[in-house]
């Protein structure tokens, strides 16, 4: 399997699906993580996103306890993050280490905006 384009880390199904599916329609290949927790095992194993986008509200791991592990590790800290939050309060205390914010719920065109600038351009789905 390819290295996916986005790792989606969001604990709440809905969101982690519609945002999955808006992007697999636009070309992008997501992998989705339940929580932070499964997304450092993912991270840890060798796959290597071109964008994180991350929630931080969740159990296991939560959003900051993950991007504070990503910025502490050498293979990984230089690897995009754009939070996902409905919580201001948390993104303040950790957007100094993230490559931007976008509060839920979460605008299209803003998400699409931000993933261009990350990830190489692809041509939309046309099934």
């Amino acid at each position: 399997m390819p290295a996916p384009d986005i790792l989606l880390v969001d604990d709440d199904a809905d969101i982690r699906e519609a945002l999955m599916l808006a992007l697999e329609l636009e070309g992008y290949a997501v992998a989705a993580a339940r929580h932070g927790g499964e997304a450092w095992a993912l991270l840890d194993a060798g796959v290597r996103p071109a964008l994180i986008l991350l929630d931080l509200a969740m159990p296991v791991l939560s959003g900051p306890e993950l991007l504070a592990r990503i910025r502490a590790d050498a293979r990984l800290a230089a690897l995009p993050i754009v939070i996902l939050t409905a919580f201001g309060s948390l993104a303040a205390g950790v957007s100094d280490a993230a490559n931007g914010c976008l509060h839920k719920p979460v605008d299209l065109a803003d998400l699409l905006s931000i993933v261009a600038r990350h990830c190489a351009p692809h041509a939309a789905s046309t099934g």
